[in-house]
């Protein structure tokens, strides 16, 4: 069956992650060429997953750090997802629940899962620094 989810609605089956896909492309890379528009979302396959705990649970976990990535940015709402009925036991590997996942390796790569979410959370951000200035400061001569 095949339904739409946020990637924040799927929980990860593992505790960590390899930084690189099967074809040596490190995860962060990936979410780079996503991004900058060098490849599209729907040239991955979907991700399977399952209903466990009352909760989407998926054994594509790479996968899922980048969508989830691309979430936080802004960038992507929803993907398309096939559920299945079984996970395999060696994929049930989470301590927290599969509320995230540690990368393995030296890190994601790539420079896009630095950045900040969106203008909403920079425009809070500057608006808390503006608001560390007097009335009589302004910012527009900054």
């Amino acid at each position: 069956m095949s339904l739409t989810l946020k990637p924040s609605e799927i929980y990860f089956s593992q505790s960590s992650i390899n930084n690189q896909f099967k074809n040596g492309r490190q995860i962060g890379q990936v979410l780079d060429d996503i991004c900058e528009g060098r490849i599209s979302v729907s040239s991955f396959p979907l991700i399977s997953v399952m209903k466990r705990d009352g909760r989407w649970t998926t054994s594509d976990n790479r996968r899922l750090w980048v969508f989830r990535e691309l979430e936080r940015l802004g960038k992507l709402d929803e993907i398309a997802v096939v559920q299945v009925y079984s996970i395999h036991d060696k994929k049930l590997t989470t301590i927290n629940g599969g509320v995230s996942v540690k990368v393995r390796g030296t890190g994601p790569g790539g420079i896009w899962h630095n950045r900040l979410a969106s203008t909403a959370s920079l425009s809070t951000y500057l608006r808390s620094w503006r608001d560390m200035f007097d009335s009589s400061d302004s910012l527009d001569s900054i």
